[in-house]
C-alpha cells in the first residue's frame, strides 16, 4: 500500500489536495495538526497533515467496512477539526475520504485477537481475586477463602463450601450464657442465651473445609482388572504434550513390577518423532511386549497376540482439540477394539477454558476417568475441581513429574483437597504408585527425552 503525506494550513486545503492528487477513491489513513515556528510554545503556526492512500483495493475495503462505517456515523462526525475557523465535518467530503476506523479491527490477525482474548480474561480474573472477601465472611474463614481463590477455584463454588462451612460449624457450636453484668445505672443485666459462638478454628476449621471440598468431586477410579479372564484393555488420549506416553510407562511399571501382572503395549503414536523408540526403550527395560498399529485391522490383530497378557495399555497420538478429523479417526481405531476404559489425560498447566475444550471435543471417544499430569509445574490447583465438577469424569491419577516409575498417585477427592488448602499428608497415601523398581528406568527415560 503506498502512503501519501499532504500539509496545509487547514483542513479544507489538505483535503483539496489529497483529492487533486489522489482523486475521490482516495482513503484517509491518518490526521493530526502540526505547530511550527515560535519560541519556547509561544507562537508558531499550526499545519494539518493527512496521510492518505489510493491502494487499487481500495474499493473492496470500502465495500466491506460501509455498513460497519455506517453504525459509527455519528462518532465519525463528533470528530475535532484541528482548525476551527473552517471547520469541515467527514459528512461534507465524499464517502471515499472517511477515516476507514472499523477496518482496523476488521484486519487484526486470528492469533492477535485470541491472544487480546486471554489477555481481558486473565485481568477479568485477576481483578475479581483481588477484591475484597464480602462483609458476611467469619473471620475465621477469610483466610481460606483467599486461599480458595489463589488456587483458581471458581467464586461461585468458593462462596457455596464458605457458607456450608460457616453453617456446619454454627451448629455444631455449643450454646453459650455470658455472665450477667452491671450497666451504668447500678442494674444487674442477664444478657441472653446465644448460639452465635465463635468458629472453631486451628485444625478441624481445615477439615471441615478439606471435607465440603470432597464432596464436589466425584468418587476417584482408578485402572481396575477384569475377572473374567481376558485382557483389560485400557487407552491413554488427549491433547499433545500432556504426558501420555510417560503415564502409560509408569502405570505399566506399576502393573508389572509391583502387582506382578503381565503387560502389553500398543502405541499408536506414529505420528510423533521417536515416540515409539521412546515406548521401546520402556518395553525392553520392562521385558513386555510392544506393538505399533495404524489401522483398525491392525489394533485388532495386536489385541490377538497379547491376549496372554493381564492388562493391555494402548498410547495414542496427542490430538490438538480443534483438529476433529483427527480425534474422529482415533475414534474409529479405538472403536476396533473397544478398551474397557479410556482415561483422558490433561494438564494441570493448562487454563480451565482449554481443558473445557479438551473435554468436549474427546468425548466422542467416551473417556470415564481423568488423569490430572504436571502437577508439580501448575500455579493453581482449583481447575481440577471447576473441571470435574462440571464434567461426567471421575479422577484416576494424579503425576507430579517426568520421574519413571515414580511420580504418580492413585487420585482422590481428598487428596485434591490437600493440595488446594495446602495441606501435605503425614505419611503416604496407601494408593500412590511407589513400587521399589530398579533405577535404571529413569537414566532410560532421560536418555530418550
Amino acid at each position: 500500500m503506498q502512503l501519501k503525506t499532504y500539509q496545509a494550513k487547514t483542513m479544507s486545503d489538505a483535503l483539496a489536495k489529497v483529492k487533486a492528487d489522489l482523486g475521490g477513491g482516495a482513503m484517509i489513513l491518518h490526521t493530526r495538526s502540526l505547530k511550527r515556528g515560535g519560541w519556547l510554545g509561544i507562537g508558531g503556526r499550526v499545519f494539518v497533515e493527512i496521510t492518505a492512500t489510493a491502494d487499487p483495493h481500495i474499493d473492496e475495503a470500502r465495500t466491506n467496512g460501509q455498513q460497519v462505517m455506517d453504525r459509527d456515523q455519528e462518532i465519525a462526525n463528533d470528530s475535532s477539526i484541528p482548525n476551527p475557523q473552517s471547520p469541515i465535518p467527514y459528512p461534507q467530503t465524499t464517502a471515499a475520504l472517511q477515516p476507514p476506523i472499523p477496518l482496523i479491527s476488521q484486519a487484526l490477525d486470528p492469533a492477535v485477537k485470541r491472544d487480546l482474548s486471554e489477555i481481558r480474561s486473565m485481568v477479568r480474573d485477576l481483578l475479581q481475586r483481588q477484591a475484597a472477601p464480602p462483609s458476611d465472611i467469619p473471620a475465621d474463614l477469610i483466610e481460606y477463602y483467599t486461599r480458595l481463590l489463589s488456587q483458581h477455584v471458581e467464586q461461585e463454588l468458593v462462596t457455596q463450601l464458605i457458607e456450608k462451612v460457616s453453617r456446619r460449624l454454627r451448629e455444631n457450636a455449643p450454646t453459650t450464657v455470658a455472665a450477667p453484668f452491671w450497666d451504668a445505672q447500678g442494674r444487674l443485666v442477664q444478657p441472653p442465651v446465644t448460639d452465635h459462638a465463635p468458629l472453631t478454628t486451628g485444625h478441624s476449621l481445615r477439615d471441615e473445609l478439606a471435607l465440603e471440598l470432597a464432596e464436589l468431586l466425584p468418587p476417584a477410579a482408578p485402572l481396575e482388572l477384569t475377572a473374567d479372564g481376558r485382557p483389560t484393555i485400557v487407552a491413554l488420549v488427549g491433547p499433545t504434550g500432556v504426558g501420555k506416553t510417560t503415564t502409560l510407562a509408569k502405570l505399566a511399571a506399576h502393573m508389572k513390577l509391583r502387582e506382578g501382572r503381565r503387560v502389553g503395549l500398543i502405541t499408536i503414536d506414529t505420528y510423533r518423532i521417536a515416540a515409539v523408540e521412546q515406548l521401546k526403550t520402556y518395553a525392553q527395560i520392562l521385558q513386555i511386549p510392544l506393538i505399533a498399529v495404524t489401522t483398525p485391522g491392525e489394533i485388532q490383530e495386536a489385541a490377538k497376540r497379547l491376549h496372554a497378557c493381564d492388562l493391555i495399555l494402548i498410547d495414542t497420538a496427542g490430538r490438538s482439540p480443534k483438529d476433529e478429523p483427527r480425534i474422529a479417526e482415533l475414534a474409529e481405531l479405538l472403536a476396533a477394539i473397544r478398551p474397557d476404559q479410556v482415561h483422558l489425560v490433561l494438564s494441570a498447566t493448562s487454563r480451565e477454558e482449554t481443558l473445557r475444550e479438551a473435554a468436549e471435543k474427546f468425548a466422542i471417544l467416551s473417556p470415564g476417568q481423568v488423569i490430572f499430569t504436571k502437577l508439580d509445574e501448575a500455579v493453581g490447583f482449583g481447575v481440577i475441581v471447576n473441571v470435574l465438577h462440571n464434567l461426567n469424569l471421575r479422577l484416576s491419577y494424579l503425576t507430579t513429574g517426568q520421574s519413571v516409575p515414580d511420580d504418580i498417585e492413585v487420585a482422590s477427592a481428598r487428596r485434591v483437597a490437600q493440595l488446594i488448602l495446602g495441606e501435605e499428608p503425614a505419611d503416604q497415601s496407601p494408593g500412590t504408585l511407589n513400587p521399589s523398581i530398579p533405577q535404571s528406568l529413569n537414566p532410560s527415560y532421560e536418555a530418550v527425552a
